[in-house]
């Protein structure tokens, strides 16, 4: 479990020293510079987030780093509403969280430690409403997020495959599926590494019916209909760069690519860096500083160059913009901001 935890907040870490350029934005021809625009979310109130998530009106950060690891805000009337879910292994306690999304004026995570995933309602967040426990379905799920009230997806070290299905209900998988840069991706790795070093980003759309799953280290994007459960279909792939390792320890050669990966029934946004960790302009600096917009098929839209290097992002479900969380490296606060797509 230590090893899990680590490579999940690796990035945030493990320094670098070589200098290379990712290529996956060249595809895009209509690239412009926007500025993002402050929301006023009380930067007293915003602890350490490392996740933001967005429903129709609140804007919910997650932070591993603090007492508290929710904190919500009314964005659609400017209010603070509060912070809450305790760290610890009781009912309504989290452990470690490694995935932080809405499902309609939901938030869900999946707590790694706990092997559960579980919802807190944007109006009831003192308390977790309900958990779909996953403790006898596989030993290795990293990451798991909602698609329907009896289907999850899984990132993990699945043989052969970086993706499951699960049943919610019998606890079980129910289809290995997807795939890497390379058919041959590493034979010597171990299926345990392969999803360490690839260390995916996903969304699930459902008013699409579709997914997204980017890779942070590489360089390496895949779309996904998932109109068949019982057999998602490849869409697109996009990139093949591998991650760069030395055995078990990242390479200063490692290009970090997407940060994080977002959506809505419109647009399918990517958060991109694509250079090597020496290339931030501070050491305690990562993230990304361009938003790649693609539709739901994976054909690019356009780029957006963002005037800072943001941790994540969050699309409105019912409109066209998108929240960003950055670091001021010289106050040391953090900021929500946001990008009108449109």
């Amino acid at each position: 479990m230590k090893r899990t935890i680590i490579s999940f907040i690796i990035p945030f870490l493990i320094p670098s020293m070589a200098i290379c350029q990712g290529q996956v934005f060249i595809e895009f021809h209509d690239n412009i510079n926007q500025k993002a625009k402050v929301v006023h979310f009380p930067k007293r109130e915003i602890l350490n987030p490392i996740m933001i998530a967005c429903s129709s009106h609140v804007i919910a950060l997650s932070d591993i780093f603090k007492p508290t690891f929710l904190s919500l805000y009314d964005y659609s009337k400017e209010a603070f509403i509060g912070h809450y879910l305790q760290k610890g292994m009781g009912p309504d306690d989290v452990s470690m969280m490694t995935t932080f999304k809405s499902h309609g004026d939901e938030f869900y995570f999946w707590d790694i430690n706990k092997r559960a995933l579980s919802f807190v309602k944007a109006d009831a967040p003192d308390h977790i409403a309900r958990s779909i426990s996953f403790t006898k379905v596989h030993p290795n799920l990293l990451k798991v997020y909602k698609i329907s009230e009896d289907r999850s997806l899984a990132t993990g070290a699945f043989p052969d495959s970086p993706f499951a299905i699960l049943d919610n209900t019998s606890n079980s998988i129910i289809k290995f599926f997807g795939v890497y840069p390379y058919d041959d991706f590493d034979n010597k790795l171990t299926d345990k590494d392969k999803a360490n070093q690839c260390s995916w980003y996903i969304h699930y759309e459902p008013s699409k019916m579709k997914m997204v799953a980017a890779a942070l280290s590489g360089e390496f994007i895949t779309f996904y209909d998932m109109k068949d459960l019982n057999n998602p279909t490849l869409i697109k792939k996009k990139g093949n760069l591998l991650p760069a390792y030395n055995g078990s320890r990242v390479s200063p050669d490692n290009i970090y690519s997407f940060i994080d990966v977002t959506g809505n029934s419109k647009y399918c946004v990517a958060l991109y860096w694509g250079k090597t960790r020496k290339e931030f302009p501070h050491p305690d600096l990562f993230g990304g500083n361009k938003l790649l917009i693609y539709d739901w098929n994976g054909n690019p839209i356009k780029t957006i160059q963002l005037n800072h290097i943001y941790i994540g992002i969050a699309a409105a479900p019912n409109s066209e913009k998108v929240f960003l969380v950055r670091k001021d490296i010289e106050t040391k606060d953090f900021l929500i901001e946001s990008i009108d797509l449109k």
